[in-house]
């Protein structure tokens, strides 16, 4: 449980996410083969190719499992030809699943969200929680003493 102080009358705990390099490989590893089968290739090369990077740069990508997501975005974006869907390799949900449309459009927006969060530092995700177990008035307070800063 971590705390955070909003000055010397408030408090905020928030327990702070718990991550394991297992589970990250193994988000990697899925991201990878799902874009692989999208791409219609086998190889880590092929892959790296296609998202505009050397096999090294790649590897080295693959060996920290920080999946190059913004490489995925640029490619789905500049070659839709590709029919890239890029949701889908990032969380394993398709853009186009038959559901509900508001339980559909809410599980494809927390599946992003939690990718997004996933690449913010453990302070700014602790920054984050805090911020959305505020009541309105609060945001409100706390970013006019931002902006007025």
């Amino acid at each position: 449980m971590q705390h955070l102080a909003r000055n010397s009358s408030e408090s905020i705990f928030v327990q702070a996410p718990i991550t394991s390099p297992r589970m990250e490989v193994h988000a990697f590893d899925q991201q990878l083969l799902r874009l692989k089968r999208m791409l219609g290739v086998s190889a880590d090369g092929e892959v790296a190719k296609a998202l505009g990077m050397t096999k090294a740069a790649f590897s080295e990508r693959k060996r920290r499992n920080a999946f190059p997501k913004d490489k995925l975005l640029a490619l789905a974006g500049l070659q839709p030809e590709l029919k890239l869907d890029a949701i889908y390799v990032l969380t394993g949900i398709p853009a186009s699943a038959p559901t509900t449309p508001e339980s559909g459009r809410a599980a494809v927006q927390m599946a992003v969200f939690e990718q997004l969060r996933q690449d913010l530092s453990v302070d700014e995700q602790l920054l984050l929680e805090a911020y959305r177990a505020l009541d309105d008035r609060a945001k409100k307070r706390l970013l006019s003493q931002v902006i007025s800063a």
